[in-house]
C-alpha cells in the first residue's frame, strides 16, 4: 500500500491515483491497518475528484469515511459535521444502510461523550433505516450501542432485553464470535440484577464459544465473571476450582491486566475461605506487578483488597490506611463506586474502633 503513496510532504500526503473510488478504497484500507491519518489525506484527495462530484454515492461514502478517520482520531467535534452532511447524502438516494451505518457511529460518538439520550435517539434512527434493508447484522451492532445506552443511564433490564435482541441478530446471520461478546454483557448485566445462576449460564455460553473459537481474552474474562458469581452465592470451593481452571488453561496469559484482575478474584476467594496468609502473600506480588504495568484501577482494587484483608484479621489501623489509598487512587481515576465503597469501609472501622 505505501507504494501508492508517491510522497510525504510537510502538511500531509500525496497520491498518484487521482481517481474518487479509487482513493476512496485505498483510504478504506489504511483505515483497516488503523491508520486514519493518511486515510484522511487520501480522503480529502477524494472529495475533491470529478467522480465524488458526479456520483453522490461516492460522495456520501468519502464523508462517511473521513468521519470515521476523525472518530478514530477521538476528533469528534470535527467528525459528526462530516457523519451528517454523509447520512444526508445516503437519505437522498435511499441508501438506508449508509444512513444508518452513520446514524450509529453518531450514536457511538455521543455515548462516549456522555450524551446518552442524544445517542438512543440516534439508536432509534438507525435501527429503524437497518430495519427498512432487513439487515440484522447492522441491526445487532446498533442494538448493542442502545443496550450500552440503557445500562449506563440505569435502565439495567432494558438493556438486558436489547442485549438479547443484538444476540438475535447475531444469530440470525452466523457471526458466531459476536454471540460471544453478547452473552458475556448477558451475564454481565444479569450479574447486576443479581440473577447469578442465570448470569453462570450465559458466561458459560460465552464461554463455550470462547475456547471454540480459541479467543484467549474472552476465556479469560468469563472464567473471571463465573467465578465472581459463585464467589457472590457464598459458593468458594467452586469459585475457586474456576480459578484454578482457568490457570491451568490460559498459562502465559498474553494480557498482564486480565493477569492481575483474575488475581484480584483469587484473593477474595482466598480470603474468603480464610486462608490470609495466602491470599495476602499474592496481594503483595500481585500489586507490584500492576505497578509495574502501570495499571492504575487494578493498583485500586488491590489496595481496597488489602484493607479488606487487614480488615478481617484484625489489624484494623493496616485496614484503614490501605482503604484511604484505595479511596485516593479510585477518586483521582473518577471511579465514583469504587472511591464511595472504600469510603464506607472506613467509616465501618471507624465505628468499629469506636466501640
Amino acid at each position: 500500500m505505501n507504494t501508492l503513496i508517491k510522497e510525504q510532504t510537510g502538511t500531509g500526503f500525496r497520491s498518484e491515483i487521482r481517481d474518487g473510488a479509487a482513493l476512496l478504497e485505498l483510504a478504506r484500507g489504511w483505515l483497516k491497518q488503523g491508520n486514519p491519518v493518511v486515510a484522511v489525506e487520501l480522503l480529502k484527495s477524494a472529495i475533491d475528484t470529478p467522480e465524488a462530484a458526479d456520483d453522490r454515492r461516492i460522495r456520501a461514502s468519502v464523508l462517511k469515511e473521513t468521519g470515521r478517520a476523525l472518530m478514530m482520531q477521538s476528533d469528534w467535534g470535527n467528525s459528526e459535521p462530516y457523519y451528517i452532511e454523509a447520512q444526508r447524502v445516503f437519505l437522498d438516494i435511499e441508501d438506508y444502510r449508509g444512513a444508518s451505518e452513520c446514524a450509529r457511529n453518531r450514536a457511538n460518538m455521543s455515548f462516549q461523550r456522555g450524551q446518552y439520550r442524544h445517542a438512543e435517539e440516534l439508536c432509534e434512527q438507525a435501527l429503524g433505516w437497518s430495519s427498512t434493508i432487513n439487515d440484522h447484522e447492522l441491526r445487532a451492532t446498533i442494538l448493542n450501542t442502545m443496550a450500552a445506552v440503557k445500562s449506563a443511564t440505569g435502565d439495567t433490564r432494558g438493556a438486558l432485553k436489547t442485549f438479547k435482541l443484538c444476540l438475535a441478530d447475531f444469530q440470525a446471520v452466523g457471526n458466531v464470535i459476536r454471540q460471544g461478546y453478547v452473552l458475556l454483557n448477558i451475564g454481565l448485566t444479569e450479574i447486576d440484577l443479581h440473577d447469578y445462576n442465570q448470569a453462570i449460564a450465559s458466561l458459560n455460553d460465552a464461554l463455550a464459544i470462547a475456547l471454540n473459537e480459541k479467543d484467549l481474552h474472552l476465556v479469560e474474562i468469563c472464567y473471571q465473571h463465573i467465578a465472581r458469581c459463585y464467589l457472590e452465592q457464598k459458593e468458594t470451593i467452586l469459585a475457586k476450582s474456576v480459578i484454578d481452571t482457568a490457570r491451568k488453561i490460559l498459562p502465559g496469559l498474553n494480557s498482564k491486566a486480565l493477569e492481575v484482575e483474575l488475581s484480584v478474584i483469587d484473593c477474595r476467594i482466598l480470603r474468603a475461605m480464610g486462608d490470609f496468609e495466602t491470599a495476602e502473600a499474592q496481594l503483595v506480588d500481585s500489586y507490584h506487578a500492576a505497578v509495574e504495568h502501570n495499571l492504575a484501577a487494578l493498583q485500586a482494587d488491590l489496595l481496597f483488597e488489602q484493607g479488606l484483608l487487614y480488615r478481617d484479621t484484625g489489624r484494623l489501623e493496616q485496614a484503614e490506611s490501605k482503604l484511604n489509598a484505595a479511596a485516593q487512587q479510585y477518586r483521582q481515576l473518577g471511579v465514583d463506586a469504587g472511591f464511595k465503597e472504600a469510603i464506607q469501609e472506613i467509616e465501618h472501622l471507624k465505628r468499629r474502633t469506636d466501640r
